[in-house]
């Protein structure tokens, strides 16, 4: 038996009309997929850790992955100059360098290119940097001795940052040894970290015996 034309131009009607709900509904669970996606992946966390692969580290503006999100492959170049050793990192800005390729701190205040306040409280009283330097005997007779400057650290640091818990302000006090300082001790607290290393021996051991 054949279906009459009409019969026919309706079910084909109602096909269409069946196909058009069905990728209605299927556009509008793409959308509401891409929503949740967006809630779940692209709410901004405003977490710096660089382990953490959500961290706005790793997160456009949008709170999107930008990248992998891997930790261990950063997104930018800044940052991964940034998750690199401080005083390398920052030997790309641009600031005097030594001979290392580290940022010249001292150079940098010498030559008047910053100038560090004593404090964050503009109504605090400027202290000025304390011109006194400090012979140290090198224990070695191989080894000249040093000159440690006041000037140029105070020039930074407030007293009180060293004496007495870094250093017990009295002669003879601090026993100091290089293993200990390569630990962290003493002048480590700094010197491989965020000023020049200790691999810049005559920087340090500048007096002859």
């Amino acid at each position: 038996m054949k279906a009459s034309p009409d019969f026919r131009i309706s079910i084909k009607l109602t096909f269409l009309v069946a196909l058009a709900v069905l990728i209605g509904f299927a556009v509008s669970a793409t959308d509401s997929n891409a929503q949740l996606v967006t809630s779940d992946e692209g709410a901004i966390n405003s977490s710096i850790d660089p382990d953490d692969p959500n961290s706005v580290l790793y997160t456009d503006t949008g709170g999107k992955k930008a990248g992998i999100g891997d930790p261990n492959k950063p997104a930018s170049e800044s940052v991964r100059i940034g998750l690199g050793w401080h005083p390398r990192a920052m030997s790309a800005s641009g600031l005097p360098l030594d001979r290392y390729g580290l940022v010249d701190w001292a150079k940098i205040v010498r030559d008047g290119l910053i100038k560090p306040r004593h404090s964050l409280d503009p109504n605090e009283e400027e202290m000025p940097p304390l011109p006194m330097d400090v012979l140290i005997e090198a224990k070695s007779d191989f080894v000249d001795n040093v000159i440690y400057p006041h000037e140029i650290h105070t020039w930074w640091l407030k007293c009180e940052v060293c004496h007495p818990k870094i250093f017990i302000p009295a002669k003879g006090e601090n026993h100091m040894t290089m293993s200990g300082i390569a630990e962290g001790q003493w002048c480590g607290r700094c010197h491989g970290k965020v000023a020049f290393p200790l691999t810049d021996c005559t920087r340090c051991h500048n007096s002859p015996k």
